[in-house]
């Protein structure tokens, strides 16, 4: 009886010691130095422990991507502020699974289109220039209230090929997509600035489950 005891505790051990615990990445404090930017169209510097990032409106069918050179992400939970200070025409958001600058899945906001299905955006991006007229499609884009300048709150939880979409810790998930690119497995996960000018992004947390 001991002894079949003493199996069945060495087993409960090794089970509980097995199971995968969550590692959680904190860049509240942004080191510019560990991060890959692009240099081509980007300029960067740190301010109140955000991430300004500025760019030459030109090429409507490309973006840039900031991300952590050290990061590994397939599953897990996403989470940070956001803000566009521009003038017009602001695209800002968070790329996740990126392997290159061309080759990513993003969830990006239009802070000017906010209460409409256009607010949220789902896209993945896997060439220099992208079709976002794809993308135009109801199911890829979703309603959210967000501020024209201020800062706000997203969280996204990224599992298999599914993808849910919180806006200002409100309970309810303003889109949940499920069916994100089987082509983008791993990567490393950042901030997404579209065709627009100006972007700013802070307290990014990844928690890989």
């Amino acid at each position: 009886m001991k002894i079949i005891f003493t199996s069945l505790m060495l087993v409960m051990f090794t089970w509980v010691f097995a199971q995968k615990k969550p590692v959680v990445h904190n860049y509240s404090a942004i080191k510019v130095a560990d991060w890959i930017i692009p240099r081509t169209d980007t300029l960067d510097y740190a301010f109140d422990n955000a991430l300004l990032l500025k760019r030459k409106i030109g090429n409507y069918k490309s973006a840039s991507v900031a991300y952590p050179k050290k990061l590994n992400f397939k599953n897990g939970i996403i989470e940070a502020y956001l803000s566009w200070p521009g003038k017009q025409g602001g695209f800002v958001g968070l790329a996740f699974r990126i392997s290159d600058a061309h080759h990513y899945e993003t969830l990006y906001f239009r802070p000017e289109s906010s209460g409409t299905i256009n607010a949220v955006q789902y896209m993945p991006e896997k060439k220099p220039e992208f079709n976002w007229w794809d993308y135009e499609a109801d199911k890829y884009q979703a309603k959210a209230t967000l501020p024209l300048h201020g800062w706000f709150h997203v969280k996204l939880i990224v599992k298999g090929s599914t993808l849910t979409v919180f806006v200002d810790k409100q309970p309810k998930p303003v889109m949940v997509y499920t069916n994100l690119d089987a082509s983008l497995k791993t990567g490393s996960v950042g901030f997404w600035l579209g065709n627009c000018s100006i972007g700013a992004y802070k307290n990014l947390v990844v928690t890989n489950l």
